[in-house]
């Protein structure tokens, strides 16, 4: 019989291991080389763009953790279901609009995911099924679908205000839509908006693990189905606003984290949420240490990475679900 560590005992081995490692990995690299930098190099560019880097993972995977548990769905993902392009599309139209108002690309950004998200679910609500677990399963897939054409409404919106942006607007904006932590120097919006997601969701973590059994089950054990599921978008999206307004549009870690977290044995919401989200800074902090360093001198957004982890996992995943 093969020995397996209990799996809170695991991730948190894990964990102990991973962020150090990640954080002095990346502290230590560069596009100029590896090595301790300068003083001023240190806490003027890198220790804000690692805190930038982990708090924008961490937020991302937590939205995903939770849009899986309300969506039943473990393909969930605010990139996959639209809720990034609808952030992207809040925060674009206000840096066009009121570029030079503090945090408007945050509040547009909020306000974009909460948009994408409602409409995701105003769409896709009848096929989710609103009962059993069986007839859950057909609404994974058009909520997949909803969230495909929610994107790619969002996609047409940011491209309508890129041609309309002047060319000092449009450089900006094309480079951050990649997903780019270059600069990032504002690092603590992000990190204040993962604390406010946690406190909404966190306290009633037990009720989102009995809505992620089925509606049914959770309204017999007196679960209030309909406000936490609002409660979990509104963290979800709270979360993923913050984080495009940060970083731009990163996708796949809100798919990543989570599925990293199960395989250790954590599928409670109590301990997935924040362990997703721990995971999901690890992950995000290596992915901009790749970004920075596979073609230095020059740098790579972010985004790319992430998606070159996200999409073959989105594609194993999807290939081994049963018909």
């Amino acid at each position: 019989m093969t020995l397996r560590p209990p799996p809170l005992a695991l991730a948190l081995a894990l964990a102990a291991l991973g962020v150090p490692a990640a954080l002095a990995l990346s502290l230590l690299s560069g596009s100029a080389g590896w090595g301790v930098p300068s003083s001023e190099i240190f806490w003027l560019i890198r220790v804000p763009r690692v805190l930038a880097a982990f708090g924008t993972g961490a937020a991302l995977a937590l939205a995903g953790a939770l849009i899986q548990l309300v969506t039943r769905n473990p393909l969930a993902d605010p990139h996959v279901l639209g809720v990034t392009s609808g952030a992207s599309l809040g925060a674009v139209l206000m840096l066009v609009v009121a570029g030079g108002v503090p945090f408007a690309a945050e509040t547009g950004a909020v306000a974009g995911a909460l948009g994408a998200m409602t409409l995701v679910f105003a769409l896709a609500w009848r096929g989710m099924g609103r009962g059993l677990a069986p007839a859950a399963q057909p609404g994974t897939v058009i909520v997949l679908l909803v969230g495909v054409m929610v994107a790619s409404a969002g996609g047409a919106g940011v491209s309508f205000l890129l041609a309309i942006a002047d060319d000092l607007q449009l450089r900006n904006i094309v480079f951050w839509l990649l997903g780019d932590l270059n600069g990032a120097a504002s690092w603590w919006p992000v990190w204040l908006a993962l604390g406010a997601a946690l406190l909404l969701a966190w306290p009633r973590a037990q009720e989102l693990d009995w809505i992620a059994r089925g509606d049914a089950w959770a309204w017999t054990l007196g679960v209030p189905v309909a406000r936490r599921r609002r409660v979990a978008i509104l963290a979800a999206c709270l979360a993923t606003g913050a984080a495009v307004a940060t970083a731009g549009s990163i996708g796949f870690v809100g798919l990543v984290a989570p599925h990293i977290v199960r395989l250790t044995g954590l599928r409670h919401a109590r301990l997935l949420l924040p362990f997703s989200a721990l995971f999901g800074g690890v992950f995000l902090v290596l992915a901009d240490t790749a970004a920075r360093t596979l073609i230095a001198p020059a740098q790579l957004p972010v985004g790319v990475i992430s998606a070159a982890v996200g999409v073959p996992l989105f594609l194993t995943l999807l290939l081994r679900r049963r018909p």
